[in-house]
């Protein structure tokens, strides 16, 4: 037996075969620790394979401690051992003469499914490789208690269905990622140190599923079917098709078992066959029938969780969720894990579940139609007192709708995960994203005459592409959304101002400003009165708006948003020092706008002691605010060429440790680190880091149509700049990139000037010739369409002004654009770092150029000089030249490519 503290992958030791500690026996043995299971003799073919031994290496881990084995294979404790930082992890060791032929690439596909778990509730998959012919999982270490062993001892019922619920809700999350688990039950639920259930095994059963309806299939012929009778559904044992209603239907066992430390099928010590007919025949018991039960052994107590002191709280509405949970036919269990948590939540907060009365009437059918010959005559009898229960169940009646809506809604994603399928899809393994397109070009057809359904298809649909960063998709979805909402259910509906909400969010992660002040600017007013203005609904809405001002100059606004949103900070998160610690990131981007630099800075500083948390759920704002730290840090040239870039790659490393090569916030990192080394000079080095970022998105497939055409844009220019100028193919590519831009609406006011400002500067190169000439005149036209909404945005319009002085070509023009752009950095509180400064070196060249005087602009030029800036590269700055050049006379612009 396993000796406290109770171990996460005790339980996966469990199924492998004996128990951590035990001696291993000739003749290996397949044991499942769940009911109804029995030791397994079976004899392997093949060469004897070397046991793995305590400081054996597999990937960057040590194994440390053996925790279980049997037929399948081996689970050690394992310890990192590249120096990367310090952890522990639970390591899956397969048999070699097990494994077989093509388990390696299954492990590989698995591997990448598996990475997108990225789940509070979910025991995460870490790495995954074959060693010498052996297969490996490196998993999640966690230390606790299994769901059965935690609730034993007395815990009262609510306490036990709110475990089921985050059980249940990690479930919802790897469904929506189309992973459906197939082997829920206790022993695979974890309860950790702090009360947090973790789901291990997920994925692994779909895995050792790939081929398991063969009969030829060696890891059948070892293990049989890879599930548990008691918790299985009754599609899994007759070999029928498995889909989400699978994990339904077994967290429906979990619930009764949880309920009345009982089985619904069945009990425990009976065999598998016998308690096979009893799932695939038998009528689940019910609640009152459990509790009745008489434990039959002591051996059977400490198996389940005991019944809970407060067990007949379970009767009624309780009981109706879970025999819904339970139906045999999967069509009539809930149409998703949502609405089984919903419900189990409303019983939680003492509300009617949706289900009551559908079990009442399920049970007459049941009845029914045992009892044929007396339901004909009582039927009668019913339709009389129907009509008296009519009006009484009309309120009802429209909760029920609303639940049927929602059914509809996941029923129709169901309909996707069930389309997963490589059967029906030529052999392969479709993407999520093939799937949700083909959902996407479905839902314009479908749902037409009802607007609720289609209102919650399109949030959905939008929602998860928005959460895939395809929000070149997302975007078009929340506008049809909205254009719905506003015409089924005014402008006033709460159901139309969420879908404005939901389409301000896409235009926010693309930082296009004026749209989320146009979508959120009217709905906030409501939200407020609805929510009060310090409401959790609320804050997000008054962040988006302050950040939405700051980058179009408008202060004011953005500071009264900002006023609002940090008391509602502190009201929402006043017991939580880290989530209170997160506005800082919202803070600096005012502070930077604001040219506030150093308070940037000094507010992300502090939260430096939060760097380090390597929790799951906390691990991505962590990572942000050290991030955002680092941009402030470069805008303030505070660092050298080498260090940033150690910076860079220690937090890209992290971010793909957490996410996946190639991620949105990994290509941000090397984008912002290569404006800072174009800014010191280094573009051979800057142009390197965007052709990393851009190799990465394509291999990840993550590369957009919004994103993705900035970057592709960053790294057209990034290419003249490292090449001194622009060929005539470079200005082609750059005719083409803007033609791309013209048709990217989500890439608004901002960000669009970015991206026009960087072609500018590759159609304006030395080498660009007419063609360039041409190029900037249509850009230039385009940033004309910019002029209002960036009227109060001094560091975009005077960077246009200086295009436009460029581009015009006389030195008055360009005398007249870098003063203007002088006057952007007169106005702020403190020095800019290296724009600042090289801002004013141009106003002097300019002004020599023009035969004015340039002496006391040139001086002024280098009290801005950041003062470390010898130490920030090895070979001098191109610009430290000028001071000592300028008399003899430089270009007006000094170096075109400042």
């Amino acid at each position: 037996a396993l000796g406290p503290p109770h171990l996460a992958h005790a339980a996966f030791a469990q199924q492998l075969g004996q128990a951590p500690g035990a001696e291993a026996v000739a003749g290996l043995r397949s044991l499942d620790s769940g009911p109804g299971q029995r030791a397994r003799q079976v004899t392997l073919s093949g060469p004897a394979v070397e046991a793995a031994k305590p400081g054996e290496r597999f990937g960057a881990w040590c194994l440390a401690e053996l925790l279980g084995e049997g037929g399948m294979g081996q689970v050690w404790r394992a310890e990192r051992a590249d120096g990367l930082y310090q952890g522990e992890a639970a390591i899956k060791l397969l048999r070699e003469d097990v494994a077989g032929t093509g388990l390696a690439q299954r492990f590989a596909r698995e591997r990448a499914l598996l990475g997108r778990l990225a789940h509070p509730g979910i025991a995460r998959l870490l790495d995954a490789g074959e060693k010498d012919g052996r297969a490996f999982l490196v998993l999640e270490y966690v230390a606790g208690k299994t769901l059965s062993e935690h609730v034993r001892g007395g815990r009262g019922l609510s306490e036990r269905v709110a475990l089921l619920v985050a059980v249940a809700s990690a479930v919802e999350y790897a469904h929506a990622q189309l992973i459906v688990h197939r082997d829920l039950k206790p022993s695979n639920v974890m309860v950790d140190e702090q009360g947090q259930p973790k789901l291990l095994d997920f994925g692994i059963a779909g895995l050792l599923d790939d081929s398991g309806r063969q009969s030829d299939n060696a890891l059948t012929q070892i293990t049989g079917r890879r599930l548990t009778p008691a918790y299985a559904a009754p599609e899994q044992i007759t070999g029928g098709v498995i889909g989400v209603a699978a994990d339904i239907f077994s967290l429906g066992v979990m619930l009764h078992e949880i309920a009345t430390g009982q089985l619904p099928f069945g009990r425990r010590g009976i065999s598998r066959t016998q308690l096979e007919h009893e799932v695939v025949h038998g009528q689940a018991k019910r609640i009152s029938q459990s509790l009745g039960e008489h434990v039959e052994s002591t051996a059977s107590l400490e198996q389940g969780p005991g019944q809970p002191p407060d067990a007949q709280r379970a009767a009624g509405d309780l009981e109706a969720v879970i025999a819904k949970a339970l139906r045999r036919e999967p069509a009539e269990r809930y149409a998703s894990v949502g609405a089984l948590i919903d419900d189990l939540q409303r019983w939680l907060t003492q509300r009617p579940v949706s289900v009551r009365r559908e079990d009442w009437r399920h049970r007459m059918n049941l009845w029914a139609r045992r009892n044929a010959a007396v339901a004909i005559g009582g039927s009668l009898v019913f339709a009389t007192l129907s009509l008296g229960l009519g009006v009484s169940l009309w309120q009802r009646g429209q909760a029920q709708a609303a639940a049927r809506q929602a059914e509809q809604v996941t029923g129709y994603f169901a309909e996707l995960i069930a389309a997963a399928s490589p059967d029906q899809n030529g052999g392969r393994q479709p993407t999520v994203v093939e799937l949700l397109d083909r959902k996407r070009e479905e839902v314009q057809t479908r749902f037409n005459d009802e607007p609720e359904v289609k209102d919650r298809v399109l949030a959905t649909l939008a929602k998860t592409y928005h959460s895939l960063q395809r929000f070149d998709v997302a975007a078009p979805l929340a506008e049809q959304r909205l254009a719905l909402a506003r015409q089924a259910f005014g402008d006033d509906d709460q159901r139309t101002d969420e879908a404005a909400i939901m389409l301000a969010a896409n235009h926010t992660a693309v930082a296009s400003a004026q749209p989320v002040i146009e979508l959120l600017a009217p709905v906030l007013p409501r939200w407020d009165r609805r929510y009060g203005p310090l409401s959790e609904q609320a804050y997000p809405l008054h962040l988006q708006l302050m950040s939405a001002y700051a980058r179009l100059g408008r202060f004011t606004e953005a500071e009264q948003e900002f006023a609002v949103a940090r008391l509602a900070n502190d009201a929402i998160n006043a017991g939580d020092a880290f989530d209170r610690a997160g506005i800082a990131s919202h803070e600096s981007i005012l502070f930077v706008q604001q040219g506030r630099l150093a308070e940037a800075q000094a507010v992300l500083a502090a939260t430096r002691p939060f760097w380090g948390k390597t929790e799951p759920e906390r691990l991505r704002a962590a990572l942000v605010l050290e991030r955002n730290y680092a941009f402030v840090h470069w805008k303030r040239a505070g660092e050298s060429a080498a260090a940033a870039t150690a910076r860079s790659d220690d937090l890209i490393r992290r971010w793909d440790a957490m996410a996946r090569p190639g991620n949105h916030a990994s290509t941000l990192m090397r984008q912002q680190l290569a404006i800072y080394l174009q800014q010191l000079g280094e573009f051979d080095a800057a142009l390197s880091q965007l052709g990393r970022a851009q190799a990465d998105t394509e291999a990840a497939g993550a590369d957009d149509a919004v994103t993705g055409k900035l970057r592709r844009i960053q790294l057209l220019e990034a290419r003249a700049l490292a090449a001194g100028g622009a060929s005539a193919a470079a200005v082609r590519a750059a005719r083409q990139a803007l033609d791309e831009l013209d048709g990217a609406p989500l890439i608004g006011d901002v960000r669009r000037a970015e991206g026009l400002l960087m072609l500018g500067r590759v159609a304006l190169a030395p080498g660009a010739g007419d063609a360039g000439q041409a190029l900037a005149r249509e850009i230039d036209t385009r940033m004309d369409a910019l002029h209002d909404v960036l009227s109060q945005a001094g560091n975009p319009s005077s960077r246009i002004a200086l295009f436009k002085g460029r581009r015009a070509g006389t030195p008055q023009a360009w005398l007249a654009a870098t003063r203007v752009r002088v006057a952007y950095f007169d106005a702020l509180p403190e020095a800019q770092g290296l724009p600042e400064w090289t801002a004013r070196l141009q106003h002097a060249c300019a002004l020599r150029a023009a035969g004015e005087p340039w002496e006391q602009a040139l001086a002024r030029a280098e009290q801005t000089r950041p003062s470390q800036l010898a130490a920030l590269t090895l070979a001098a700055h191109p610009l430290t030249r000028v001071p000592a050049a300028l008399p003899a006379g430089l270009p007006a612009d000094c170096d075109w490519r400042f």
